[in-house]
């Protein structure tokens, strides 16, 4: 039971196990690893997505395919190529950018994973960027693509959303979102009668955008 916005180890592995039952319908792509810690087995679930990054106007979402040139008023934004490689043409659909200096596209690959953290007792997104060529985003490259009008809907400082520390299950260094406003915006959401065996899927709608990361709606079908 889902309490103060707030889940066990156990309520995590249970919804865990149902974002993956409805991934395999879908297609898509999401995995349930198997991580020894110790003599304990600790689960996670983990994601490759693989994103162009394009110019758009500022409020405009990226449906909107009103790509600019030469406007100051301008954002980066992450467009979702979902799991096939550029090669694949995976963005053969989305519109051409008009600047002559954008030409050139650009992806970006992230590595998505959910771990529980005992210490809030809600899910964590960690997350490795890194260009094709093997080169991993800074922080500033990052931030030059948080979505922070999604972080604003979820009452995140901006400054204090996004930071980096050494992932709880594989020992390096990943960015994450922090969750120390997790439990609160959960709390708000399964007051209002939210399918709580959904849990993982509400919140990765909540938090995912921020950093491209988009869940479909037929998650909640």
């Amino acid at each position: 039971m889902v309490l103060d916005g707030r889940i066990t180890k156990e309520e995590f592995n249970n919804f865990a196990l149902a974002l993956i039952e409805k991934s395999q319908q879908l297609n898509d792509q999401w995995e349930r690893i198997e991580h020894a810690v110790g003599n304990n087995i600790v689960y996670y679930l983990r994601k490759r997505n693989y994103h162009r990054l394009v110019e758009m106007k500022r409020n405009s979402s990226t449906d909107d395919s009103s790509m600019i040139a030469d406007d100051d008023d301008k954002d980066m934004v992450l467009q979702d190529c979902t799991t096939i490689e550029p090669e694949d043409n995976c963005c053969t659909t989305l519109p051409e950018i008009s600047n002559s200096k954008s030409n050139q596209q650009v992806y970006h690959v992230y590595d998505y994973h959910i771990v529980y953290s005992p210490a809030y007792a809600v899910p964590v997104l960690y997350f490795d960027a890194k260009t094709l060529d093997g080169r991993r985003l800074t922080l500033d490259d990052i931030w030059n693509t948080v979505n922070l009008e999604y972080a604003t809907n979820i009452q995140y400082d901006a400054w204090s959303l996004i930071s980096q520390q050494e992932h709880p299950l594989l020992g390096r260094v990943f960015f994450f979102i922090h969750p120390c406003h997790t439990s609160d915006f959960m709390n708000i959401i399964s007051g209002k009668g939210s399918n709580q065996k959904l849990y993982l899927c509400t919140w990765l709608t909540a938090v995912g955008p921020v950093v491209g990361l988009q869940l479909p709606t037929s998650y909640f079908v």
